[in-house]
C-alpha cells in the first residue's frame, strides 16, 4: 500500500532506518560471535587433546609403577626361577587385583606365555604383542594400546631381572565406556575410541548417548573424520587423534565438542539483543510520530497557500510560524507570489525566441512553418525553406573565444534580416545554423534570395579591431514538390545544405536524388556491417618485388567486397564511407585478423611472406590497437617481423601526439611501419625522421609519369636518397611498365609494387604467382 501522508513517510522512513541499522548490527554481532564460538570450540578440542594424551600417559605411568613393583618382588622372582606355577599365578592375580588390572601376563625369554590372568588357555602359546615386547627390550620397558578380541587395552611391559632378564610381565587396563567417561570428566569433551581395519572404522568405546553412538557408527568414514559432525540433529566440532598402530589396524580417539553447548552463551546474548532492539524501535516510533506531527502541521497550512497560488490567487498572506525554517518557507511563498507573473512572461519569451539574436528559435520557426504550409495548401500556393550553416565557426570560438563567436552569430542574424523581404521569417535553429521561410516563393525562384544572402557574407565582419571572413553553406527545399510538412522540408533543405558544403558550392537546391544517394549509402553501411560479421569480405595480395634480387617475399593485403546482389564494389566506394561513419575500425580489425592468420599459415608452412596492412586515421588514434595486434600475433604464432602496417601522412598530422604514442607501441612489438602515399600530404622527411617508421612508399602520382616527366623524376630521386640517408626502405607503388622499373632500379629504389609484376590476387593465386616468378624472375 502506498503511503501518501508525509507524517507517515517520515515515521516509516526513520523507523525503517533504525530497524535496518539494528538488523545490520545484530547480523554482524551474530556472525562475529558465531565465528568466535566455533573458534573457541576448535581451540577447546586442541587443548582437550593435550589433556587427553596427558591422562593416558599418567595412567600408563601408574601401570608401569605397579608392574615394576611386581617385577622386583623377591618371592615372585624366586617362583619364576623354580618354575612354581601356582605361586606365579597367585602373585599375578594379587598384584593385578590390587590395582584392578584387567590383564596380567608373564612371558618367558623365548616369547612364550607362562601365565595369563585374562585367558589362561594361552599359556604355552606365543606372546601376541611382539612389537611392544621388542620396544620394551630396547628401552627397558614399554607401554601402548592394543586390541584383544575386539576390545582395547592399555598395556605396560616390564622386564623381570635376577639380576639378568629372566622374563617379562605385561599388565593392562581395558579401555571401555567407563574409562572414556573418566577421561570425559577430566578433559570436558565427548570421547570415542575408534579402530580402523580393512573393513573400515569400528566404534570400540564412547561417552556419547546410545542414539548418537548408533548414528556415529553408521556415518564413520574418512570424509567424516574432520571438521564438523552431525549426530541426531546435534552438531559437534571434532578432532581425530591417533593413539597407536596395531596389527589389526590403527587406533584413534575422536574428541567432540558440542556446538550447542559452546554456543549457549551466544544464543542468550542474541535474545537480549532482540529484546533491546524491539524496545528501541517502539520508543523511536513514538518519538518519531510526535516530531513528524510538529513538522508536517505547518507544512499542510503552507501547502494550502501554495494551492491557492496555483489557482491564480496571489493575495494570500502565509501565517507566521513558530520555527525558523518554516518561517523562511512562508516568506519564500510570499516572494514567489510577486515573481510568478514576471517569470511566466519571461518563460513565454524564452520558449519562442533566441536570446542571443532576438530571432525566433527552432520551436517558434516550426510553428511558423506549419502555419505557412497550412495557408499555402489552402490557397494552392508555394513556399521555400532555406537552411544556412556557417563554415569553420568552431575555429572562431576556439581561437577568439565564445564572446566573439556570440557577436558573430548576432551580426549574421542582422544581415540575414536585411537580405530578405519584410514578410519573410528568419530564425536561428541552433548553434551556427539559421533558417529562412520564404512564403509564396517557389524553390527555383529562391536563387535570387540565396544570391543576396551570399553577397552579405562577401562583406567582412569587423569585431574589436579584427576583420573576419565568415562564409556559409546554404540549401533550399520547396513546398509542395519536396515535402508536405515541416519535418520533411527541413530534412530536405538540410541535405541540400550539407551537399553544398561538401562540394564547396555556396548554395544548392534540393534534388530527390540526394535522398536516394543517402539511402543507398545507409544501405551500403548496413550491408558492409553484415559482410564483416559474416566474413563476406576477401583479401587479395599484391606483390612487393625487391629490385636488388628480384624476390617477391612481401605483399600488401587489400580488401575486396563482392556484394551478393550488387556484385563487385570497389574499395573507393565503401572505404571512404566507412571512414566517415567510423566503421573503418571494424573493417581494419577484420583485415588484420585475416591477414595475420594467412601470414601465420605461410610461416607455419616454412614459406614466410611479409604482409602489409593499411591503417586509417581512426585506427591510428585508437590506443587499444597495439594490444589487439599483439593478441592476433600471439594467437596465430606469427613473428612480428612478417607484419608491416602502412599509415598515411594525413593520419599522422590529425593528432600527432596520440598517433606517435600508438606508433611507438606498435613498433615496440617488432613489426615494421610504413608511410603510405608519401608526397601527397603535409608532412616532411624532417618530421617523419622523428617517427618510428621503417619504410616510405612513394605515391603513384609521382611514379606513373616517371619515364616522361623530369620533375617527377627529380622528386622521386630526392625522396629515395633522403629516405636511405634516414635509414628507411623506399617502395614505389603504381609501377606499370618496364621502363619505369629500370629507372627506379638506377635510382636505388628498394622495392616495387604495381601491375608491371602482378595485380592483387587471392592467397592461393599469389603463392602460385610467387613460385612462377621465382622460376623466371625476369
Amino acid at each position: 500500500m502506498r503511503i501518501r501522508s508525509l507524517t507517515s513517510r517520515i515515521v516509516v522512513f526513520f523507523t525503517s532506518l533504525l530497524a535496518l541499522v539494528l538488523v545490520a548490527t545484530f547480523v554482524l554481532v551474530s556472525v562475529a560471535n558465531l565465528r568466535i564460538s566455533r573458534q573457541n570450540a576448535a581451540h577447546e578440542l586442541v587443548t582437550g587433546e593435550r589433556i587427553f594424551r596427558r591422562l593416558l600417559e599418567q595412567q600408563g605411568q601408574q601401570l608401569t609403577q605397579a608392574v615394576s613393583a611386581l617385577a622386583t618382588d623377591y618371592g615372585f622372582r624366586q617362583a619364576i626361577g623354580t618354575g612354581d606355577t601356582d605361586t606365579i599365578a597367585s602373585a599375578l592375580a594379587n598384584h593385578g587385583g590390587r590395582i584392578k588390572a584387567d590383564l596380567v601376563m608373564l612371558s618367558r625369554l623365548d616369547n612364550t606365555i607362562q601365565a595369563d590372568t585374562l585367558k589362561p588357555e594361552r599359556v604355552g602359546k606365543s606372546y601376541p604383542f611382539v612389537d611392544l615386547l621388542a620396544k620394551a627390550g630396547e628401552r627397558g620397558g614399554a607401554s601402548g594400546i592394543e586390541r584383544i578380541d575386539g576390545k582395547l587395552y592399555q598395556l605396560v611391559v616390564v622386564p623381570i631381572k635376577a639380576p639378568i632378564v629372566i622374563g617379562w610381565v605385561t599388565m593392562g587396563f581395558e579401555i571401555n565406556d567407563e574409562i572414556a567417561a573418566d577421561l570425559k570428566a577430566l578433559a570436558g569433551l565427548q570421547v570415542s575410541f575408534l579402530g580402523r581395519n580393512q573393513g573400515g572404522w569400528n566404534l570400540l568405546a564412547s561417552t556419547l548417548p546410545p542414539a548418537q553412538r548408533i548414528a556415529l557408527n553408521g556415518t564413520l568414514s574418512d570424509r567424516q573424520m574432520a571438521g564438523r559432525l552431525a549426530l541426531e540433529e546435534e552438531d559437534y566440532e571434532i578432532r581425530l587423534a591417533k593413539l597407536a598402530d596395531t596389527p589389526e589396524g590403527p587406533i584413534h580417539a575422536l574428541l567432540a565438542r558440542s556446538l550447542k553447548e559452546a554456543m549457549a552463551p551466544f544464543y542468550a546474548l542474541q535474545g537480549t539483543l532482540v529484546v533491546l532492539a524491539l524496545v528501541a524501535i517502539v520508543v523511536f516510533l513514538l518519538a518519531g510520530i510526535r516530531i513528524a506531527s510538529r513538522i508536517t502541521g505547518p507544512l499542510r497550512d503552507l501547502a494550502g497557500v501554495a494551492e491557492r497560488i496555483q489557482q491564480g490567487d496571489y493575495q494570500q498572506t502565509p501565517a507566521t510560524q513558530d520555527t525558523r525554517e518554516i518561517a523562511q518557507l512562508a516568506g519564500s511563498l510570499a516572494h514567489m507570489q510577486t515573481a510568478i507573473a514576471e517569470r511566466e512572461a519571461e518563460i513565454t519569451k524564452l520558449a519562442f525566441q533566441d536570446p542571443l539574436t532576438g530571432l525566433p528559435n527552432r520551436v517558434r520557426f516550426n510553428q511558423l512553418l506549419d502555419e505557412a504550409i497550412a495557408r499555402a495548401r489552402e490557397h494552392d500556393d508555394s513556399l521555400t525553406v532555406l537552411l544556412i550553416n556557417l563554415d569553420r565557426f568552431q575555429q572562431i570560438n576556439d581561437t577568439l573565444g565564445h564572446p566573439t563567436g556570440d557577436r558573430v552569430l548576432a551580426l549574421v542574424g542582422e544581415r540575414l534580416r536585411e537580405a530578405v523581404r519584410f514578410e519573410d521569417q528568419v530564425a536561428r535553429l541552433s548553434g551556427d545554423e539559421y533558417a529562412v521561410l520564404l512564403p509564396g516563393v517557389q524553390v527555383g525562384q529562391s536563387l535570387s534570395t540565396l544570391e543576396r544572402i551570399h553577397r552579405t557574407f562577401d562583406r567582412r565582419f569587423e569585431l574589436g579591431g579584427r576583420t573576419l571572413d565568415v562564409r556559409a553553406g546554404m540549401g533550399a527545399a520547396g513546398f509542395p514538390e519536396h515535402g508536405q510538412n515541416a519535418t520533411d522540408l527541413l530534412r530536405c533543405a538540410d541535405m541540400a545544405m550539407y551537399r553544398a558544403k561538401r562540394s564547396g558550392e555556396p548554395q544548392m537546391l534540393y534534388d530527390p536524388g540526394m535522398q536516394s544517394f543517402r539511402e543507398e549509402h545507409l544501405s551500403l553501411l548496413g550491408d558492409l556491417q553484415q559482410a564483416v560479421e559474416r566474413n563476406e569480405l576477401t583479401l587479395y595480395y599484391q606483390p612487393k618485388v625487391s629490385l636488388a634480387d628480384g624476390r617477391a617475399d612481401e605483399a600488401e593485403a587489400l580488401v575486396r567486397w563482392i556484394h551478393p546482389d550488387k556484385g563487385f564494389i570497389p574499395p573507393g566506394e565503401f572505404i571512404p564511407f566507412a571512414e566517415q561513419t567510423g566503421y573503418i575500425r571494424e573493417v581494419t580489425r577484420w583485415v588484420l585478423a585475416h591477414a595475420i592468420a594467412q601470414a601465420g599459415q605461410w610461416v607455419a608452412a616454412d614459406h614466410p611472406i611479409k604482409i602489409s596492412v593499411n591503417l586509417s586515421t581512426r585506427d591510428l588514434l585508437d590506443p587499444g590497437l597495439p594490444d589487439q595486434v599483439a593478441a592476433l600475433l600471439a594467437q596465430h604464432a606469427m613473428p612480428a617481423q612478417y607484419l608491416c602496417l602502412e599509415i598515411t601522412e594525413s593520419g599522422l598530422m590529425e593528432d600527432p601526439s596520440r598517433a606517435l604514442d600508438v606508433l611507438n607501441r606498435l613498433r615496440a612489438l617488432g613489426l615494421s611501419l610504413a608511410i603510405d602515399d608519401y608526397g601527397t600530404g603535409y608532412s616532411s622527411l624532417a618530421y617523419i625522421r622523428r617517427l618510428p617508421v621503417t619504410e616510405l612508399k612513394i605515391d603513384r602520382a609521382f611514379v606513373i609519369e616517371l619515364a616522361h616527366n623530369d620533375g617527377d623524376a627529380q622528386i622521386v630521386q630526392s625522396t629515395i636518397d633522403l629516405g636511405h640517408r634516414l635509414g628507411l626502405k623506399v617502395v614505389a607503388e603504381g609501377v606499370e611498365d618496364q621502363p619505369t622499373v629500370a629507372i627506379l632500379a638506377r635510382m636505388g629504389c628498394d622495392r616495387i609494387q604495381g601491375y608491371v609484376f602482378g595485380k592483387p590476387m587471392p592467397a592461393d593465386a599469389f603463392v602460385r604467382w610467387q613460385q612462377e616468378h621465382a622460376a623466371s624472375p625476369a
